[in-house]
């Protein structure tokens, strides 16, 4: 049995230690730690400090804090999730500009669930930068196909895209 310990380093970057050495998380999946990060701060060296205080440093070790794995498949969903969202706000923009010339049709109550690391999620318009109205709401419904695609790519499971004509 694997025994694995996760942590949040500077309160945003996760990495894990594991039998086969430490891993960081890049926000599409685990990589090697081959820059010495986690460790590093576990003993508190700081590359950037050539003086003894540079080795053992406590303000570099209160950088670390070690996590439950809840709060790390959790901080990892949402950094998928960032990710994601950042993605279709740029891959989309054509699109939204298409649509606002000439838009198909109204909506509401749009919105894409799935499950991600066995944790629910729900999008919805104002998540992607969009507003509430029914057209933006309509445009959402455009998108949701590839959204659909990209959410499967990370492992998300129980897509289901929801969205009335208004």
């Amino acid at each position: 049995m694997a025994n694995v310990t996760y942590y949040l380093i500077r309160e945003k970057r996760l990495g894990k230690k594991t039998n086969d050495g430490y891993f960081l998380y890049d926000g599409r999946g685990w990589i090697p730690d081959e820059r010495n990060v986690i460790r590093d701060h576990l003993m508190g060296y700081d590359p950037n400090d050539d003086t003894p205080y540079g080795f053992g440093n406590l303000s570099i070790m209160d950088e670390i804090e070690e996590i439950t794995e809840e709060r790390a498949i959790r901080t990892m969903n949402q950094q998928t999730i960032d990710n994601l969202i950042a993605k279709w706000k740029k891959d989309f923009v054509k699109d939204k500009e298409e649509w606002d010339k000439k838009p198909g049709w109204p909506a509401k109550l749009v919105e894409t669930k799935f499950t991600l690391n066995g944790i629910t999620y729900a999008l919805e318009p104002n998540d992607l930068g969009l507003s509430d109205d029914c057209w933006d709401q309509g445009f959402m419904e455009t998108i949701q196909g590839r959204m659909t695609k990209d959410l499967e790519a990370c492992g998300a499971v129980n897509i289901y895209n929801h969205g009335f004509i208004d």
